[in-house]
């Protein structure tokens, strides 16, 4: 009994593992760029709204970190890898990075599937994250981790952000988990970041329907985020905050 037991886990075990090989090669079809890091994305209504920059944070003080991508093009070597540019910024520190994003697994994601309209499948792409920063930089370093990115397939089989459950309370999307090692020191810090939420964020994040910044740690380069969204919208200082959390900083 025992053995015919194990027989049908191998099996079952075994057509998964197919099934997520053949999504993979799937994904080679596909330039997956604007769904990883998208310049708008299509909301609860298909609507399209503007795409923000992932929050972000580094080291177990959750130091606020910020990052934007430049330029991010697929390979022609290799149509599992994304060759990316861009900049990140840590206390006023900007460094610019290159790097690559390669997708090692993809798969059917049907938790997704009961909040869908019934023409879209929901996937979920897992990726290995290399970013060199200039090593000429202040405080730079190489970042290591695993991105994964919720993705939709709609009615004519082309992969979108899934941005379905936008409006939801806890929506995230694109978390990443890693690390930033020294390049001086060889010394390392968690450093991760996601699209609206963070993951393994801890008491940073004190929201319930969305981010918000709990007030213990606006020293840690979090002052602009928290005054921009903490209070009355109309305030001065609150509009001024709002003005300065959109400096396009990278530029």
């Amino acid at each position: 009994m025992k053995s015919t037991a194990l027989y049908v886990f191998l099996l079952l075990l075994l057509a998964n593992a197919a099934m997520a090989q053949d999504y993979l090669e799937q994904m080679k079809r596909y330039d997956l760029s604007k769904v990883i890091n998208p310049d708008s994305i299509s909301d609860d209504s298909r609507e399209m709204v503007e795409h923000v920059d992932p929050h972000g944070f580094i080291g177990d003080n959750f130091q606020r970190f910020q990052i934007h991508f430049t330029s991010f093009k697929k390979s022609k070597a290799n149509p599992l890898v994304y060759e990316v540019k861009g900049k990140t910024r840590v206390k006023g520190n900007v460094c610019s990075f290159t790097g690559a994003i390669e997708i090692t697994a993809a798969g059917y994601d049907g938790s997704l599937q009961e909040f869908m309209d019934p023409d879209y499948k929901g996937i979920s792409l897992i990726s290995a994250v290399t970013l060199y920063e200039d090593k000429s930089g202040a405080g730079s370093g190489v970042i290591k981790g695993t991105l994964v990115t919720d993705a939709v397939f709609n009615g004519k089989d082309k992969p979108e952000y899934n941005a379905l459950m936008l409006m939801s309370d806890g929506y995230r999307n694109n978390q990443f988990t890693g690390e930033w090692t020294s390049y001086k020191t060889g010394l390392s810090k968690k450093c991760n970041w996601g699209d609206y939420r963070i993951p393994e964020s801890g008491d940073l994040d004190w929201g319930a329907g969305e981010f918000m910044v709990n007030g213990k740690f606006k020293g840690n380069g979090w002052e602009s985020y928290y005054d921009a969204y903490c209070c009355n919208p109309d305030w001065p200082e609150t509009i001024a905050a709002r003005k300065k959390e959109a400096e396009e900083w990278w530029k």
